[in-house]
């Protein structure tokens, strides 16, 4: 009998010792960092979406010139009058007849398919709204889509009869 107690208590104090031991390794590992990646690697991935967004915003720099618009199933014809400098910084503003009708900030999502855009728009004419968009370039030709009014993205550069999309075509100067 007394074995018995004996080997009772061994195993108790073994199961209590291993569930002490975990706790403490637990609390080791997580408090040295080893449960979440290091700063480095935190810093790496940050590094590494601003690269991204870095180039998305040189590719897209530029003077560009309003090509066509289309909306609602009909397409303008071009404009000369309309320009947009998009900057490096992800600034940009929109000219018309050269005086400066609107300006804001471009976000990017170039990894997305398609591409996406946040176009916020700080001042003039549409002042706080943020239009989302998707967008594409190639070489000298942007094309750019948007839901007019309070639309989500859209997910293809097509504007129908009825529908709220915006397609509007750049050419670079």
């Amino acid at each position: 009998m007394q074995s018995e107690i004996h080997e009772g208590n061994a195993m108790k104090y073994f199961l209590f010792t291993h569930w002490l031991v975990m706790c403490l390794v637990s609390i080791f590992f997580s408090t040295t960092g080893f449960a979440e990646p290091t700063d480095g690697a935190n810093q790496r991935e940050v590094d590494e979406e601003e690269n991204v967004q870095q180039r998305a915003r040189e590719k897209y720099a530029g003077i560009w010139r309003i090509e066509t618009i289309a909306s609602k199933g009909n397409t303008s014809e071009p404009d000369k009058r309309i320009i947009i400098n998009n900057k490096v910084d992800g600034t940009w503003t929109l000219f018309i007849d050269d005086e400066e009708f609107s300006s804001g900030t471009n976000s990017f999502g170039p990894t997305c398919e398609p591409k996406e855009i946040d176009i916020s728009i700080t001042s003039g004419e549409g002042q706080g709204k943020v239009l989302q968009g998707i967008y594409e370039v190639e070489e000298s030709v942007r094309r750019l889509c948007f839901q007019g009014g309070t639309g989500s993205r859209p997910d293809s550069f097509e504007s129908f009869y009825g529908d709220e999309s915006v397609v509007v075509t750049f050419v670079r100067e």
